[in-house]
């Protein structure tokens, strides 16, 4: 069975949903070919956080540009929450580590404000979502197809996108917004994709609610979720490692000594793998004609969704 669209964003996580919702915006026939199913976007915490990014991570050589970039992101976030029906929570996050005062004045020399509270130091520019609502909310009225994509090949001026289960679907244009595992492509597109590393992340969910607000500690962090909280996270360079128990029990470790804790209690283990390239940003941009990408955000997937989606919908469509 062929069926066709205008445009084919395979993958939907946040960046294929966020580009998706926006071309819909704009006007465009869109449809989302993804397997359905938990992916790395729908089991994150849901954080946009350029400052404590920023801070844990900097980006040498130029760590003030790099917070520059990762705060215009977040800017773009209220009109694009307000648009797609996404619920923003800007309630900050609160760092319970060592060194508060320090952590103050680095935030400050990276143009973050930030003041010492009781327990360390309170940020009040990160912020946040909850990853299900704001998938599906991205997702409303979008058309789905509903499996894996085995192959793309180009057919005169469309592409054709033939399924795992048999079927095809013709379009005029596609956006590769997947993970780390790709469908079989031309080789200029898997050229494209040759820098591109699986990152494995584990998060642990309690349904103890631990934190009021986002709270970051050395080597994690815990972030309110419903009314439990997720605990995380792993970054396992290659993808999930297949023996994890000890990367598991050091990160309810620190998160036991960070919030006071004699034990966390039980947890559900959530897993992604999400795909990076060497310099921290997603991939974007034309690869073909017609042939776009929009993939590899690293760990800041949902902070950059509405730049990412910006600049895919702007290109040439």
């Amino acid at each position: 069975m062929t069926s066709s669209c205008d445009i084919a964003v395979i993958g939907a996580g946040v960046l294929g949903l966020s580009i998706a919702a926006e071309l819909r915006a704009r006007g465009r026939g869109v449809c989302v070919i993804d397997p359905g199913g938990a992916n790395a976007s729908s089991v994150a915490a849901g954080m946009i956080a350029p400052a404590m990014e920023s801070l844990l991570d900097p980006w040498e050589p130029d760590p003030v540009g790099r917070a520059a970039v990762l705060r215009y992101a977040r800017d773009l976030w209220p009109e694009f929450a307000e648009r797609h029906g996404i619920e923003l929570i800007r309630d900050g996050v609160d760092w319970i580590g060592p060194d508060a005062d320090g952590v103050v004045a680095r935030l400050a020399a990276l143009g973050f404000a930030a003041e010492r509270t009781g327990r360390g130091a309170h940020c009040p520019e990160d912020w946040r979502i909850d990853p299900v609502q704001a998938l599906a909310a991205l997702g409303r009225g979008v058309e789905r197809v509903r499996g894996r994509v085995a192959a793309v090949r180009p057919e005169g001026a469309s592409w054709c996108l033939a399924l795992a289960d048999g079927s095809e679907v013709m379009a005029r244009a596609v956006v590769l917004a997947t993970g780390t595992t790709f469908p079989d492509l031309p080789e200029a597109v898997m050229g494209a994709l040759g820098g591109v590393q699986a990152i494995g992340g584990r998060l642990a969910f309690t349904p103890r609610r631990l934190v009021e607000r986002p709270a970051r500690f050395v080597g994690g962090y815990a972030v309110p979720l419903g009314e439990g909280t997720v605990i995380g996270a792993t970054m396992e360079a290659g993808g999930l490692v297949a023996a994890a128990s000890g990367l598991q029990d050091t990160l309810l470790e620190r998160a036991c000594a960070a919030l006071g804790l004699e034990e966390i209690g039980p947890v559900e283990w959530r897993t992604g793998v999400r795909g990076a390239v060497p310099d921290g940003m997603p991939l974007t941009g034309e690869v073909m004609p017609g042939f776009h990408l929009a993939l590899a955000p690293r760990r800041n997937g949902w902070l950059m969704g509405p730049q990412v989606a910006r600049v895919v919908a702007a290109g040439k469509f």
